[in-house]
């Protein structure tokens, strides 16, 4: 059978094998045939078969197993740019999957695992899952076949959750149906196994599996995709009337911020002050289930979140919210004070012997439930929760250390028979739903973003959905459920979780972390893996959170050279991000009105196409700094900066007699230039009123002297002239100061920089100095990258 599949023509044999990949314009083949590589596969019994023989109709095509019996009937449907199969009869008893592929190609240049794409440049051959029980990737509790244990080092994604991965000179794409009419006992999540109920509905059958083939050239990717998406009825959301995987909207930066009800119009303020036009709320609820907004900060319940969406949308500006999607905390009205009976559990036992209310010893039929390692150990009985700490060794089980209504429930007397659940938790010190009560949390979410306008999202902990031991499947519906309930465009995405059915939902992912390291460290290696992922499956390009930091005893304030740095990767990337601090930070921080508009200068250029592709490539590496200076006429001058590392200065290290000061070899790689330096007092062992005077900079026979007094916890700061601004710790400006000269002249290559001061307190401070050099301007005009 001969099938057009877009540009990609697909031969199969008699026996229901693709032996053929071709690109129809070019002839050249993209075959792989290390193995055999049958269009369907089924599942049964944990073995996986393959047809024996094949029969073609006109668009149809009926794959014989031998093994089993089984009969499978696939209608094919070519389109324009893509080819259809969709699985229509299944005859025969017991399978339990059906398994597209996997179909095995030569490409190996990019393996695109959630988008189901692989292509070598020139010519991509590609799957995509038609409907949400279609699940891109291979059946958790099969064995893989020969050919996929080969490692794929830079993904994301495990082997079963990947749509496309490499093999021995190629790669492969594949995806699956489970028959979910039938309890099963399989991996989920964390679990090596559990019970996994029946579901009933069109669903939970094997037959409607559907997937579309296709083969194109490397460039229409995303043309041939948005062709699927509207033939087909997949999601296909838009931003500002362009489809989100094109629109450059699709990276815009946002800024993170604790608003409420009271401070929103500030919130707003930073927000346009910084450029931007989403605000985000981090942790908007005190419960999450019944997502019910923190009243302190949003006393009107939804309809203050509403006011707030209002007043921002009059300023230009939208607003959104984080939330843990279904993770449930233990304040939520389906924990307490009665649990609900649909809260997923990792298995169930039954009392032996009855118990009353204040009985602290319970004995179950079966100890393994109980037995599992999560976080809590916490089950249900009726209308109450148990804690216990530990199962008896031997028979008769028992739980032991048993709290009896926990959790705000109450404790009530049980018959002997009852059934006691134990509750699926996680270190967030939350409980999950089981799929029909994820439902709930779904309609939730819909309902909340209708009511108030909310224009962002992001589907933190959506591998919470996997506890309900559906897969993908849980992972689809929970998501699409609530796609299906917004009324306007929705900028979402999604901690790490991207089944391929919902690559078409996603808007883009903003993967990366700044808690408890510097910026210029938190999570460096996998910011710059996660642009490598974005790349090969077409997602728009996010560079993760940054926080705006106030000085801790960890961490300095946050300088416009740190925010700098974050913003040339950015526009290297052409990545958005999130710019996280609470107002109280943005309040505090001296240098905060410098920092927004200088994320608005980069943000501006970088939407304009600025930069050049050269400019691009230098500033992604993640060593390099830059500076950004606005021209009148709106374009910009790109400066690259060297910052030494700090330059130190400790009473501890000079030799008896000598008077406070250091000698430091320094090399300057751009031209000559005036001396630049951020110079630091910190103190020693706490002592916050020791103090420098008369800080001193000598180098090629030119002194520099700032006759003024900088306190511990205090900068100075000189741009290159003879004025010198002293900072408190969170970059307010207390004074000026000028210096006794202009500053001196850096020359190029190597040199001594020279400092002197005299040290006050005991014990004395430490000085630390960076210096910083520019090189020279390169222009930066709207539409370079174009």
């Amino acid at each position: 059978m001969r099938i057009n599949a877009g540009a990609c023509t697909v031969v199969l044999n008699d026996r229901g094998e693709v032996t053929s990949l071709t690109s129809a314009a070019s002839s050249k083949t993209y075959t792989n045939t290390s193995y055999a590589a049958p269009l369907l596969r089924i599942s049964i019994n944990g073995q996986v078969e393959r047809p024996v023989s094949a029969q073609y109709g006109d668009a149809t095509a009926i794959f014989h197993f031998g093994d089993s019996g089984v009969k499978a009937e696939v209608e094919v449907v070519n389109k324009e740019s893509y080819v259809t199969f969709e699985l229509k009869q299944l005859s025969g008893d017991g399978v339990d999957a059906v398994i597209w592929g996997p179909f095995l190609t030569s490409l190996s240049e990019s393996i695109g695992e959630s988008v189901g794409v692989v292509h070598d440049g020139e010519f991509a051959i590609g799957i995509q899952a038609l409907n949400w029980k279609t699940i891109g990737g291979w059946p958790v509790e099969l064995e893989n076949l020969a050919f996929a244990n080969q490692p794929y080092e830079d993904s994301k994604f495990e082997y079963d959750k990947s749509t496309a991965w490499p093999i021995s000179e190629g790669s492969l794409l594949q995806a699956y149906t489970r028959d979910r009419t039938k309890p099963a006992r399989r991996p989920a999540w964390n679990l090596k196994e559990v019970e996994v109920p029946a579901l009933t509905g069109e669903d939970a059958q094997i037959c409607g599996s559907k997937i579309a083939l296709f083969g194109c050239a490397a460039s229409e990717v995303l043309e041939t995709i948005e062709a699927i998406e509207l033939g087909e009825g997949l999601p296909h959301p838009m931003i500002d009337g362009v489809w989100g995987k094109k629109s450059p909207a699709a990276t815009q930066s946002y800024l993170i911020t604790d608003f409420s009800e009271s401070s929103i119009e500030q919130a707003v303020e930073y927000t346009k002050q910084a450029g931007l036009n989403y605000v985000y709320h981090p942790d908007p609820f005190t419960q999450w289930g019944h997502f019910v907004l923190k009243p302190g900060s949003f006393p009107n319940g939804d309809m203050g979140m509403r006011a707030c969406v209002e007043l921002a949308a009059d300023e230009g500006v939208k607003v959104g919210v984080h939330t843990l999607s279904n993770f449930t905390t233990l304040n939520d009205s389906y924990v307490t004070p009665i649990p609900d009976q649909r809260l997923q559990t990792v298995g169930v036992a039954r009392l032996v012997e009855p118990i009353d209310a204040s009985m602290i010893e319970l004995t179950v039929d079966d100890p393994e439930p109980f037995r599992v390692s999560l976080f809590r150990q916490t089950v249900s009985m009726g209308s109450e929760l148990i804690e216990y700490e530990a199962v008896s060794s031997a028979a008769p089980w028992k739980l032991l250390g048993v709290k009896r209504g926990a959790n705000g429930t109450s404790a009530i007397a049980h018959e002997s028979g009852s059934v006691i659940s134990r509750l699926w938790d996680h270190p967030y010190d939350v409980v999950f739903p089981n799929i029909e009560l994820q439902e709930e949390y779904s309609l939730r979410i819909a309902e909340l973003f209708q009511k108030t306008g909310l224009r962002q999202i992001s589907f933190d902990g959506l591998e919470g959905c996997y506890a309900t031991g559906h897969d993908d499947y849980g992972v689809n519906r929970f998501v699409k459920r609530i796609y299906d309930g917004w009324n306007e465009e929705v900028i979402n995405d999604a901690s790490i979780v991207v089944p391929n059915y919902l690559w078409h939902v996603f808007t883009r992912f903003n993967w990366g972390e700044p808690w408890g390291v510097s910026t210029r460290e938190g999570q460096l290696e996998w910011r710059l893996s996660n642009q490598r992922y974005f790349v090969r499956n077409f997602i728009p390009s996010m560079l993760g959170w940054f926080l705006v930091r106030s000085a801790s005893d960890r961490f300095e304030a946050t300088s416009p050279d740190e925010i700098e740095w974050v913003l040339s990767k950015a526009a290297g990337f052409n990545a958005g991000f999130a710019l996280s601090a609470d107002q109280a930070v943005l309040k505090r921080n001296g240098n905060i009105d410098v920092l927004l508009d200088t994320v608005k200068q980069w943000e501006t250029a970088r939407h304009a196409g600025a930069f050049t592709p050269a400019q691009q490539e230098r500033m992604r590496d993640p060593k390099s700094d830059w500076h950004l200076e606005p021209l009148e006429d709106g374009s910009w001058e790109l400066y690259p900066v060297h910052i030494s590392n700090p330059l130190v200065c400790s009473t501890e290290e000079l030799q008896p007699g000598q008077p406070g000061g250091s000698d430091w070899a320094f090399y300057n790689k751009f031209s000559e230039q005036p001396l630049r330096l951020c110079l630091r007092v910190t103190p020693s062992y706490g002592n916050v009123d020791a103090s420098v005077k008369r800080p001193t900079f000598y180098t090629g026979g030119e002194y520099m002297t700032f006759d003024t007094e900088v306190h511990a916890n205090q900068y100075l700061v000189c741009d290159g002239d003879r004025t010198g601004n002293i900072y408190d710790m969170n970059w307010n400006l207390i004074r000026t100061v000028e210096a006794s000269a202009d500053a001196p002249i850096v020359r190029k290559g190597g040199q001594t920089v020279s400092f002197s001061c005299k040290f006050e307190g005991d014990p004395k401070p430490v000085v630390s100095v960076k210096v910083i050099t520019w090189g020279e301007p390169e222009s930066v005009r709207r539409g370079a990258t174009r």
